[in-house]
């Protein structure tokens, strides 16, 4: 048991690192010409941001992906099944580590929606279209910010579930040891 909780933390020190860069939304500004001109001068250089960004980010959510379902498969269901066999009452464990899962699979679909938005953006020939592109900069931007927002619900639930192995342990083993010494 102290063997898997030691994983649990380890596992949980890993995926802190893993916290996004937040991401802030600008104010909606009306295009002038000059703006216009702005986008379509630049329009290579920010495509190719745009593109090494996209291409930075996917290794990360893969790591991350991994990460989050390893805590998930391999610590929180193993630890809720062995509690519940053991005829422990994990229902807090359980109800958390069913909370983590729905934000596992928020966190894909926000991914894949973010992936979905910048695959699009860079589709856009600035150049022609620099209204287009910028509003789909726009979309990319909030589609990260979903991204990042899940990362950090899902680093929430961790902590919590975290708490709750402390509670457990000091509930369930505490008192066991203390008796064991009298």
């Amino acid at each position: 048991m102290k063997r898997r909780l030691h994983q649990f933390i380890s596992m949980t020190l890993i995926s802190a690192v893993f916290v996004g860069v937040p991401v802030f939304a600008q104010a909606t500004t009306t295009m002038t010409d000059t703006h216009i001109a702005h986008i379509k001068a630049n329009c290579q250089t920010a495509r190719a941001t745009l593109s090494r960004i996209h291409t930075n980010d996917s290794p990360i959510y893969i790591n991350r992906n991994q990460t989050y379902f390893s805590i998930s498969d391999k610590l929180m269901a193993r630890l809720n099944s062995r509690l519940t066999l053991n005829r422990y009452d994990a229902t807090q464990l359980v109800k958390t580590a069913s909370d983590y899962n729905s934000a596992l699979t928020d966190f894909r679909t926000a991914y894949k929606n973010y992936d979905d938005a910048v695959t699009t953006a860079l589709g856009i020939d600035c150049t022609k279209q620099p209204v287009g592109f910028y509003d789909a900069v726009i979309d990319v931007r909030a589609a990260r910010e979903q991204v990042h927002s899940s990362s950090d619900k899902l680093t929430g639930l961790i902590n919590q579930y975290q708490q709750q192995v402390q509670q457990f342990k000091q509930q369930h083993f505490s008192q066991q040891s203390s008796g064991a010494k009298s």
